[in-house]
This record gives structure tokens, sequence and C-alpha cells, in this order.
């Protein structure tokens, strides 16, 4: 006892130092700063983190600059912590906190491989103190999963909240959320009535949303350019009239108020929305029913825009024992389309009711639904009234197939309306009876969608069970073209009919298997026509190898108006996504030139513009061409899985095939075959061969045999690549070329033979590789007009690479054409040096850069043979041709040359601005080509010309050069001997020179020519360019211009009495200009000088009876005077007669009544009416 009492004595001080101790340790931790801070870093060193900048005590006000734990499960980051508890407070049970604050708040939540708890029913647990949190503040929230942001921007938190055991208060007093660019003031105040199972509450929000970026999900106008704007929108948009979306005015076009309450408990919530902004406001309701499985039990919603317009929408959920009744209705009123959707749709404005009830059983089953659709009267669609009436019943009915929906529609009624157009519509739908019918009439589609042509007009009907149904189709396509009957404007006339049904098997997939047995498609007298029933089925679930489209085997006619046809024999086609193949025949197609006219006659109807070929002359030969008929037989099997493989082949069973030419000609087929056969080859690629059989009577024969590689692209198309190879082998025996003249025109007739043994490869960079020969005989070139005849040819030549050459074309000389100069032909006929000649070219031709060179070699080759124009010629001429450009260079000289200038004025022809062209058809615009010539010509000494009263020889030499577009020349050519015959007169040349100085145009002219033997040789000297010739009279010795005039045409001096003055004044004037008479310059047709009495009208008696004196007579140069005449019509002559010795003028008009008799009217110095008959008697 005594040591007991001895350890109480001592242990009670002990108790009270320890106790001491404990609380002024507890006091330096909650009262004392640093106490306060080793507390906060101990502890939160022991969970993992660490703090920093603690400042303040725990019971006065704690501040922390930085707090950070790490968990497994979550990392926390604290910013910028204030806490102010009022700690006295706890002793009434009651924790009052003053300010609970942080600059930032950071969360990223770490994912965890371990299950998550099973879930337990929620139960608050029982609360000690009664909570009060004046003030809760967060300036930033940012939480993230596993480093991922995952929540909205959370700025400027201020809230309090207040708990105890009965109810519980949070108040939002201000909180700032952000998404992307959209930013969120929000305030609200949500108050539990009780903390227990129903959880009765109460909810009020308002939020303020705002974007500063035009193109925000949060902007309506984004979506709905055409929003209608309001008065104040509208006054604050720009006068630039720039979208409101554009806007910089954020506050009111892409800004949202809203407000919503809630109030209730988890068995039932009535909810609230109203929403304003961007000109629209809303209004919702709703009753829910959160534990439901549906938990909408009625709704209301009501969406108004600034120009009136609006939507309502109703729901109500009536829930009863067996099945629940759903009953809604959706009102459209002057709902502007057009401007919500821009410009994707016409112009659409809607009034419109939707009403509907349905039956559900256990909610989610539907047991039956009435519909009905209303548009009503103001609607526009398009701009044309729009009304419609749509009512449709659905009925639950009991599946009889696996895929029977168990649906069926009764009592469907459609009629919609728009303009004078109508769509009606009528019947029932069900998987075991159908009954259907439609009727469009619409004669414009374009009043249904802008650009639409035509109109149309169909009725269809649809009758049966889905195991066995009928479908008929007829209808008519209008272009509205009235009276129309051509490709392109007549109708489409459709008739159809397709019956079959719809097949579910559990071992097979589900399939439509059926038959179009009718089926009839007309249009401008072109029918198409089914000749028997065309099977066809139908699974749309089908995979490999089945197919989705099987279409059977059937004939297709296709006729033209005249009745020629032609009999498709398809015999299978079967398509799948990414895979097809068909197979079928024709037997016979057979063409002739008029079935052919008849289908380019409708074609060129449907495009006139094509114009009328009628320039040419029909021939007889053209009607028995129209009669020659050519028959082909076709057949092909193809088909594609990733690669195209099949064959196909196109022959000749009989007749011939015309040659377009001028007049056309058969050409005398005995065998025309074509094969085309395609192989896949790997990668999505073909090897196509294709081979070409010709054989003719006349003509020869030619086989071609190509092959390429074939690709396909991912969409299923095809092409060939550039960089795969292509190889052409041909083999030729062509026993006429005749054929080639349909390629030059009808003024050039080429023929020959050729035989060609030729390969080609292509290169990737798009070269040819070739092999190969050719060689051709009896090859002809001839130019009738131009007089060109190159006859009897042979021909070597080869490929080598990418080049054609040409290693011999020779021509030997012929005569075929007798020149008429009696000296040409002489010499080409009897010289030994003038036989033997030859014209050889030798070049090649490269295929990839269109070039080449060819030399030509002339010995002694008549190259121009006609009745009016000769040349024989020796010389040498290179051709180079490289890209667009052409370069001649050569030396020739004239072995022989005569040229008839007679013949040459005497030919029609046009001036070089007329072209002549096919009727409807442009002008053919050349293609500018870079010309490049140096070419010299020595005429030689055997060059003549003849005619125009011209028979001399020409020698010299000149050179013609082309550089830049310009023809130019220099070298002389003169004349060697020879005379003119001019009026009467053979005039000896006695120098005559033409030199070219440049402009071959204007050589420097130096001609003279004189009559010989006569006392005074007087002739013409002509002088100065061709394009200013100037030309005088000469004579030698020198006389007088009249003098010259008259040795020149009369041989002697003129006459003293002035008789030949008229003469000579004419004869001369024509002879110094161009060979008419310079008074026709002016339109006069007579100039003429006459001798006796002035106005006189050819009286035998004489003007005066009475001798008046001794020097009265009046010599006949004194009577002389000058007429000018001109004929107007036929019999009808206007003439003015002057004197020249003295003023006399008389102005006479003519006119001849009959042969012989005319009558004649005088004014001036003399005057009068005279009635004429002149006879003639012959002796």
């Amino acid at each position: 006892m005594r040591r007991l009492r001895r350890f109480l004595f001592w242990l009670g001080p002990v108790l009270v130092l320890l106790v001491a101790i404990l609380a002024a340790f507890v006091y330096w931790v909650v009262a004392s700063s640093p106490g306060s801070r080793w507390a906060l870093e101990t502890g939160v060193g022991l969970a993992g983190g660490r703090v920093a900048q603690v400042d303040g005590t725990i019971w006065a006000g704690l501040r922390v600059g930085e707090l950070q734990v790490d968990t497994p499960a979550v990392k926390i980051g604290l910013a910028d912590v204030n806490l102010v508890v009022d700690w006295p407070a706890l002793r009434d049970r009651r924790l009052h906190a003053q300010n609970i604050s942080a600059g930032k708040l950071s969360l990223d939540v770490l994912e965890s491989d371990e299950p998550p708890p099973e879930d337990q029913p929620f139960a608050l647990p029982a609360i000690p103190v009664t909570l009060a949190l004046d003030r809760i503040a967060l300036g930033e929230l940012n939480v993230s999963l596993n480093g991922e942001p995952v929540l909205a921007r959370v700025k400027n938190l201020e809230a309090s909240l207040a708990l105890n055991a009965q109810d519980a208060q949070l108040v939002f007093r201000r909180v700032l959320l952000g998404q992307q660019d959209i930013d969120a003031d929000v305030t609200g105040e949500f108050r539990l009535l009780a903390l227990a199972d129903p959880w009765p509450f109460s909810l009020a929000i308002e939020t303020n949303a705002k974007s500063s970026v035009p193109d925000s999900l949060l902007c309506a106008r984004r979506f709905l350019p055409g929003l209608p704007q309001s008065a104040e929108t509208a006054a604050a948009a720009p006068s630039s009239g720039e979208p409101a979306t554009e806007l910089d005015a954020i506050s009111t076009f892409c800004a949202v108020d809203l407000k919503a309450t809630a109030e209730g408990s988890l068995d039932a919530v009535s909810v609230k929305l109203e929403g304003s902004g961007q000109d629209m406001t809303l209004d919702a309701a709703a009753q829910l029913a959160p534990r439901e499985p549906f938990p909408l039990r009625t709704a209301r919603l009501q969406l108004g825009l600034s120009d009136g317009a609006s939507v309502n929408a109703d729901l109500d959920w009536k829930s009863g024992g067996d099945a629940d009744q759903v009953n809604g209705q959706l009102t459209v009123r002057q709902l502007n389309l057009t401007g919500l959707a821009g410009a994707g749709l016409p112009e659409a404005l809607l009034s419109s009711s939707l009403t509907f009830a349905a039956t559900l059983k256990e909610k989610t089953q539907l047991q039956a639904a009435d519909l009905t659709w209303k548009v009503n009267e103001g609607s526009r669609w398009n701009g044309q009234p729009l009304q419609a009436d749509v009512a449709l019943a659905i009925r639950h009915t009991a599946p009889v197939a696996p895929d029977d929906p168990g649906f069926r529609a009764d009592n469907l009624q459609l009629d919609v309306r728009l303009g004078s157009h109508q769509l009606k519509g009528s019947g029932r739908l069900g998987w075991s009876d159908t009954q259907m019918q439609l009727a469009l009439s619409a004669s414009r589609l374009a009043d249904f969608w802008p650009g639409l042509p035509g109109g149309l007009s169909v009725e269809t009907r649809l009758s049966g069970a889905m195991a066995a149904h009928n479908l008929t189709v007829k209808g008519q396509y209008d272009l509205n073209q009235p009276g129309g009957n051509t490709l392109g404007e007549a109708p489409v006339v459709l008739d159809a009919q397709v019956e079959g049904g719809y097949t579910a098997r559990p071992d097979l997939p589900s399939a439509w298997s059926g038959r179009v047995t009718r089926l009839d498609i007309g249009h401008a007298g072109v029918k198409v026509d089914a000749r028997s029933p065309v099977p066809l089925q139908v699974v749309p679930t089908a995979q490999a190898p089945a197919w989705l489209l099987d279409v059977g085997a059937t004939k297709i006619e296709l006729a033209l108006p005249s009745r020629n046809s032609v009999v498709i024999d398809h015999a299978r086609t079967l398509f799948s996504p990414g895979r097809w193949s068909t197979r079928g025949d024709i037997n016979r197609l057979t063409l002739s030139k008029r079935i052919i006219d008849e289908v380019t006659a409708m074609i060129d109807a449907a495009s006139p513009a094509g114009g009328d070929d009628r320039g040419r002359v029909i021939l007889d030969v053209d009607d028995r061409n129209d009669l020659v008929e050519i028959t082909y037989a076709l057949n092909w099997d193809f088909a594609f899985e990733g690669a195209l493989s099949g064959a196909a082949q196109v022959r000749r069973l009989g007749g011939d095939m015309i040659v377009p030419g001028d007049p056309p000609f058969p050409l005398g087929l005995r065998t025309l075959q074509a094969d085309v056969r395609a192989r896949p080859n790997g990668n999505g690629s073909s090897r196509i061969d294709v081979d070409i059989n010709v054989d003719t009577v006349k003509m020869g024969r030619a086989q071609i045999q190509a092959n390429t590689l074939l690709r396909t692209t991912p969409e299923g198309g095809f092409y060939v690549s550039s960089s795969d190879a292509t190889t052409v082998n041909v083999s030729a025996d062509v026993a006429d070329l005749s054929w080639l003249s349909l390629f030059v025109g009808d003024a050039t007739d080429i023929g020959g033979r050729l035989t060609a043994d030729v390969q080609a490869r292509s290169r990737p960079d798009g070269s040819w590789q070739t092999s190969g020969t050719v060689s051709g005989s009896d090859i002809r070139f001839v130019r009738i007009d131009d007089g060109v005849r190159l006859v009897e040819g042979t021909l070597q030549a080869h490929m080598e690479g990418d080049r054609f050459v040409l290693d011999s074309l020779e021509f030997p000389a012929r005569r075929r054409a007798i020149p008429k100069e009696w000296r040409t032909e002489e010499w080409t006929r009897a010289n030994p040096d003038a036989q033997g000649g030859k014209l050889t070219l030798t070049g090649y031709w490269d295929l990839s850069d269109q070039g080449g060179k060819i030399e030509v070699d002339l010995y002694r080759y008549p190259i121009l043979q006609r009745s009016d124009r000769f040349a024989m010629v020796t010389g040498k001429i290179g051709v180079d041709a490289p890209s667009e450009r052409l370069d001649i260079n050569g030396e020739i000289t004239v072995d022989a040359g005569w040229v008839d200038l007679d013949m040459l004025s005497s030919v029609p022809t046009l001036d070089s601005d007329v072209v002549v062209v096919r009727a409807g058809k442009p002008p053919p615009k050349a293609a500018p080509m870079n010309i490049g010539m140096n070419i010299s010509v020595d005429l030689g000494p055997r060059f003549y010309i003849t005619g125009y009263g011209v028979d001399s020889g020409l020698v010299g030499e000149m050179r013609i050069i082309m550089d830049d577009g310009r023809l130019s020349a220099y070298g002389a050519l003169r004349t060697r001997g020879g005379a003119i015959e001019a009026y009467g007169q053979r005039l000896q040349l006695r120098r005559g020179t033409i030199t070219f100085q440049g402009d071959i145009a204007s050589p420097v002219l130096n001609i003279e020519a004189l009559r010989t033997g006569v006392a005074v040789e007087a002739g013409v000297r002509v002088s100065g360019t061709a394009r200013r010739p100037r030309i005088d009279l000469i004579s030698y010795p020198e006389v007088a211009d009249v003098q010259k005039l008259s040795w020149l045409l009369l041989g002697r001096g003129p006459d003293d009495s002035g008789g030949d003055a008229a003469l000579l004044f004419s004869v001369g004037t024509s002879f110094l200009g161009d060979g008419e008479p310079f008074y026709r310059k002016f339109g006069i047709d007579e100039v003429s000088m006459r001798s006796g009495e002035l106005g006189s009208v050819g009286s035998i008696l004489p003007a005066e009876s009475v001798v008046r004196g001794l020097d009265s007579g009046t010599s006949d140069i004194e009577r002389q005077f000058m007429v000018a005449a001109k004929h107007l019509a036929s019999g009808f002559t206007v003439s003015l007669e002057q004197a020249l010795s003295d003023t006399g003028t008389v102005g006479r008009v003519s006119y001849r009544l009959a042969r012989g008799l005319s009558a004649q009217l005088s004014a001036g110095t003399v005057n009068g009416l005279a009635l004429i008959y002149r006879y003639v008697a012959r002796d």
C-alpha cells in the first residue's frame, strides 16, 4: 500500500506535466506559424506529397503557396490555398469555415488495372456536426485523365455550402465554364429538401454563354446562314452587308441566355427551360419520371424566330395497365426553309402540322400508330403553291416469316399538290397482302427542282404478297418539246411489268426472285422490246461466291423507225459489288448505208448544228451502194473480279463494206474478224490481246495483232498506263493503195502495191521501239491539175527503233503528156540526153518527235507534164522537217521547160480570198508552220514561153529564200530572142531582163520590143518594178509620140488630115495602159473622133443646099468633133458630141425600136427628134 501510495503520489505530477506538455505542443501546432508549418509539412510528407510557402496558423488562418500530393490513384496539385475556420464553433457541434479558397486546383486521375468495386446503393452517412462553408473559391480547375484534359475550363468559382441533418443547400454565386471558344457565366442554387430517398430537391440555374469566334459551335448562323434577323440585329450589322456570323458584336450575334428550373424528386420531376439569343426564343417544359425506362411523361417546346415563324411540339405519354398511349403533335408555322438552309434549297416556305397517336406494349413494343401530316395553305416550294394530305395507319401483326417485321400499313392516303402537278397514292402494304397505287402527273419537272428538264407522268400498281406479287409501271417522259419527234425531243414511253416474290429460308440467304414479263421502251420511233421474259434474282445479303444480282437469259430487240432491227441474245449477267460477269451474242447485225444514214439522220436532227452535207454531186452509184449490206456476228463472255477476263469476237458473215469516198465504192471483203481476249495478270491488271484479220478480193489483206495491260482503278474502272509496254504486229499485203486518196482529197490520185511486216513496242516515255520492213511496187502519185505524174515507183523501207527509214522510193521518168511547143517536144523525144531520167527519195521520219529528213534526187525527170506546161529538171532538194519547222534547201536545173500563157489565162480560177466549203461547215483553219527555204533555180538553155503573142526563150538563175515567213528572191532572168505579137504587129524582143533584188513580188523590169523593117523602128520600153511599172514609147530614130504610135501601128507616119488621130488615141491609151482603153475606167463605153456635121443624124442629104459665098466651105479638119457614149440598158444609148474647132455641143438619147429602126432625141446646138431606118446592102 505504501508503495502504491508513493507511486500515485509521483504519478499525478507526471501526468499533469505530460498534459501540460501535450497542451503546449497542440498550442504550438495550432497557434504558432512554425508549428502549423511543421504539422502541415509532416502530414503531407507522410502522404507522399510536398508543401511550400506556408504562412499563418491553423487557428487564425493558414495560407499555402503550393501543395502537391501524388498517390497511385490520383495526383493533386494546389496553389495559393487560403483556409480560415471558426474553430470555437465546434463547441456547438458546428463546423464553420469562413473562407476556403485556392488559386488553382489540378487533378490527374490515373487508371488502375484493379477491377472496380461493385455498385452499392448510395447512402449518406451520419453527419455529427452542422457544416457551414461561407465562401468556397477556386481560381482555376483542371481535371485530366492520364494527363489528357477531360473537362471544360472552370474558372472563378465562388460558392457557399450549408449542410445539416435535415437538408442541404449549394449556392453558386458565380462560375465561369469554357469549352474551346465558348465561355459561359453560370449562377444558380441547388437544394436538397431531405437527405433521404426519394431525395426531393429544387434547382435553379441561369447561364449566359457567348463566343468570340464567328464560326463557333455556339453561333447558330454558322449552321443556318439565312436565320432571320431582328430589327436590332439588322441595325447592328455593318453597311458593307457582311454576314452576321462574321461580326464582332459577339453579345448580339453569338450569345445565348438560358434559365433552367427543376423541382421534384427521383420519382417525378418538373423541368422548365427558357432561353433567348441570336434572334430566337425558346420555351420548353417537361414532366419526367427518372426511375422509369422511358422517363419522359409530357413535353412541350416552343421555338420562335424574329420573322414570326415558329415551331411547336407537344408530347403526352400515358401509362396504362397493359399498354401505354403516346400522343404527339408537331406544328410548323411560316418557316422559311430556304433562308435556314442557304442556297442549297429552292424557295421553300412551310406551314404544316404532324400528329400521331401510338400504342406501346411494355413501353417499347409498338402495337399501333396513326399518323397524319398536312401541309397547310400558304406553303410554297420553288415558287409554286404546295399542299399535302398524308394519312397512314400502322398495325402490329403476327410474323408469318423469319424476315416479317410484324407490321402492316393500312389506309395509306397520299395527296401532294405542287402548283398544277399532283402525286396521289392509296392502298395498304403488308407482308401477306399488299395493294398499292401511285400516280404522278408532273408536266414540268423544273417546278420540283430547278434545272430538271421535261415532264413526267407515271402510274404504278403493286399487288400481292411478299412471297408473290406483281408490279406494273406505265409512264411517259416528255422533254417539253411540242411536236418533237427527234432524239432528245420526242417523248420516252415505258411499259413494264414485273412479277416475283421474296423468299426466306433458314439455310439460305433471303432473296427476291422474279422476272420482267413485259418491257417496252419507245423514243423517236426507236423501240426496245423484251421478246422473252427476263429472269431476275436479287440477294441483298449475298456473300461471295453468291451474287447480289442475277439477270437470266432473254432476247432484247432494238428496232429503228424503218423497222430494221437487231436482236441481242443475252445469256446471263451477274453482279456484286467489286465483281461481275456477262455473256451473250448477236447472231446477225446487218448494216447498210441506208441504215447508217438513218441513224446519222436521227442524230443530226437531234443536233442540227452539224449542218447538211450538200457539197458534192450525187451519182447513180450512190443509190446502188445504198442497197449493199454487210452482216456481222458478235459474241462476248467477260468477267471481272479484281481483273478482267474473258473474250469477245466480231466477224463478218456476209456482204461488203462501202468505203466513204467521192464517189463511195465497195471494199470487196472476203474476211473481216476481230478477236479480243483478256487474261488476269496479277495486281489488278489484265493482259489484253487483240487480233484483227482483213482480207479483200482486190485490195489485199492485213493482219494486226496487239497486246497490252489493262489496269483497274479502285472504283472498278479501267485504264491503260503509259508505263506498261504495248506491242503491235502488222502484217499487210495491200494490192491497191487507191483508198489513200480518201485522205488527201479528190485532186490527188495514189496507187500501187504495198507489203509490210512491222513490229512495234511502246516505251515508258511514250516512244516506240519498232522493227520490220516495208516494200512497194507500181507506186503512183498523180495530181492532174498540177501536171505531177509520179508512176511506176518502187519502195524499199524499214523500221529502226523509233524511226521509219526510207531506203529508196524511185520513180522512172515516163513521158505521159506531149508538149505542144515543138522545140520542147522534139528535144524530149529525140535527144538521148533526155532519156533515162528518174526521181529518187531517201530519208527518215522520227515517230515520237514528228520530224524527219527527206533527200530528193532528180535526174532528167519530167516533174510537170500538161498540155499547157512542161518541166524536166535535174538537181537535189533536201527537206528537213524538225518539230514545228520545215527547211527546204537545194539546187535544180531545168533541162527543158515550156509554159503556154494563153492556156493559163483561159483557165477560170477563184481569187485567193475565196474559200469553198461544204454547206454548214466552217472553213478549215490552216495551222501555222515555220518554213525556211533556200532553193537555187537555173532555167537552163531550153525554157520557152509562148502565148499572148509572146514566143521567146528564158534563161537565167535565181535563188528563192524564205525566212521568218518572208519570201524573197535574188537573181536575174532574161529573154533569149523571140518576139511579141500585138495589134497585128510582130515586135522583136531586143532586150528583156527581170532582176530580183529581194521582194519576189516586185522585181526590176527592163524590157524593150521594136517593130523592125521600117524607116522608123518604133516600140515599147517597160521599166521600173512589177508593182510600179513604167511604159514608154521609143523609136530609132527619135520622133514625136504621135509618130511613134503611127510607125508602131501603121508602119508609116500619121496622115496630115488627122484621120488617124482617133485610132492612134484609143490604141495608144490601151497600149500604154493595161490593155483596156482608159475611158472604160470612168464607165464610158465609147470615145471616138469623127468628121462631119455636128448633130447629124446620118441623112444622105447635105445640111446646106445653097452656096452662101465663095469662102463659106469648110474642110474635114474644121468639122471634126469628139463623141463619148454610154449604153444604159438594152436599146438605150446616151452620147455627147463636142466640136473641136468651135463651141458647138449636142446631147443625144437614142433607142432601138427594131432591127434597123431607131429613134433619136437631140438637144444643144442642134435640137430635134428623128426616126431613122438604116439598111445596108451587101454587094
